[in-house]
Order: C-alpha cells, then sequence, then structure tokens
C-alpha cells in the first residue's frame, strides 16, 4: 500500500467509471483485537464473483489490514449493492454486538449467557437495522466505518442507547430466558443443522456469527430469525439442551 494509505481506519474507499470499479477497504487492529470485518467482507467477495476476471485481494502488514477489488467486467452497480449488504451486516451485527458487550454490565449472568444476551439483542431488530444501515449506505461512495457509526447511525445508536438503560444491573437468568423465548416465538421460516454446520429454509450456509468472534450454531439461529429447527447427524449438547429448552417441539431431530 501507498504511505498515504497507512493508519487508515476502517477505510473504505469506491471510485467509479463507465466500466471499472475499484473498492480499498482497510482497518486497523484496535486494543490487539482481531479484525473480522475485512476477511468476512473479502470471502464474500471472492465467492460471489469467483466466475469473474475481477481482482480481488487482502493483506495485512500486522497493524492493519486492506482488501482491494477491481470490477472488469463491468458489474459495478451490483457490486456496490452486495458490497453495502455486507457492510450492513457488520454494522447491525458485528458493531451492535460490541456496543452491548460494552455498554452492559450483567453481574449476575455468566460468559455463555451474556453471550446469549448480545446475540438475542442484536437479533430482536436485525432486519430493521439492516434496513437503516443501508439507506444511510444509499449516497455514500466514500467513508470509514467507524465514520458511519458515529455520524450516520446516530439515531440508530440513540435506539441502542435506549434498549441498554431498560436493563437492569440486576438481569438475571430467568429475565435472560424470558426474552430468548420472546425472540425465538417471533421467529419465522425453518432452519437446519447438520454437521456442525447451520443452514437456512433453502439450504444457504448461515455463518453471521463469524462477526461476533465466536462461531456458534445458536447464535446462527437467533440472527437467522429460525422459527423451526430440523437437526440431522450428531448435535452437539450444549446446542441439543438448548434447542429442547427453548425450541421444545419446533426442533426436530432426525
Amino acid at each position: 500500500m501507498e504511505n498515504n494509505e497507512k493508519g487508515i481506519n476502517n477505510f473504505l474507499f469506491t471510485a467509479y467509471n463507465n466500466r471499472v470499479e475499484t473498492i480499498t477497504l482497510a482497518q486497523r487492529t484496535q486494543n490487539g483485537r482481531k479484525d473480522l470485518y475485512i476477511p468476512y467482507i473479502y470471502k464474500k467477495l471472492k465467492e460471489k464473483y469467483a466466475f469473474s476476471e475481477s481482482d480481488c485481494k487482502m493483506e495485512s502488514s500486522g497493524e492493519e489490514s486492506w482488501l482491494t477489488f477491481c470490477d472488469k467486467d463491468g458489474y459495478s452497480s451490483h457490486i456496490k449493492r452486495f458490497t453495502d449488504e455486507h457492510i450492513a451486516d457488520v454494522l447491525a451485527i458485528g458493531y451492535k454486538y460490541d456496543f452491548f458487550r460494552q455498554k452492559l454490565s450483567l453481574p449476575l449472568l455468566d460468559d455463555d449467557e451474556r453471550f446469549l444476551l448480545y446475540v438475542s439483542l442484536v437479533a430482536a431488530d436485525y432486519a430493521e437495522d439492516k434496513k437503516y444501515v443501508l439507506r444511510r449506505l444509499s449516497d455514500v461512495q466514500s467513508c470509514s466505518l467507524d465514520g458511519v457509526f458515529n455520524f450516520r447511525l446516530v439515531e440508530l445508536k440513540s435506539r441502542w442507547k435506549e434498549v441498554t438503560e431498560y436493563i437492569p444491573t440486576d438481569f438475571g437468568k430467568y429475565s435472560l430466558e424470558s426474552f430468548l423465548d420472546y425472540v425465538i416465538a417471533d421467529g419465522e421460516g425453518r432452519g437446519y443443522l447438520k454437521n456442525g454446520k447451520a443452514y437456512d429454509e433453502n439450504y444457504r450456509l448461515l455463518d453471521k456469527s463469524e462477526l461476533l468472534g465466536k462461531s456458534s450454531q445458536v447464535a446462527e439461529l437467533l440472527l437467522g430469525g429460525v422459527g423451526q429447527v430440523y437437526c440431522f447427524g450428531e448435535t452437539d449438547e450444549t446446542t441439543k439442551a438448548f434447542l429442547k429448552k427453548y425450541y421444545k417441539e419446533k426442533a426436530v431431530f432426525c
């Protein structure tokens, strides 16, 4: 990368002309936390455009990583929409999860229970949050993820803050169970578990929990808004216990 690209934090640049679109996405690792977002978007772009002659690369200097994508096939408008979809997931899932993780002190819950609460809070309004983020990205050609989060999502962040104010410090296991019942009851569509992976009703792999830094079948079901689950083959005991407790008859073990 050129020197003037160094030190950029979560920088996204999109340049358009009649035939070529170039996307450069970079992120500095903060407080030693491993970057999750660029690899996720890179993977999605590589999978989607594997058929094309477009050039997609991801590199890292240790302190920061960056992605460049150069469209050589004239799909620029489609690429913009596709990239925005996954940037919206990064913000509506990854950033929101971190927001709750940093804002909520929940001493009565253990680590696994806190994880379930954070994921459930993200999942409860995921569809609406993503639509909001996409609207805020529609006219953006050059931005930083932090910039979008801090300045374009002010109203959304305010809603998230209101949620944290409704959750008391003494929020315990019973309250968590009630909230999980509410979120799962609101789920629609089928989901499938097989060989440690989760799929939606169209048999597409669910992998959004990668944005949480913790792969989890339960998180995939919650984030996917799954209302009924079919399990094939062996299911780990933790996931099985969750399904029996919360999905009850809506979990089918085949």
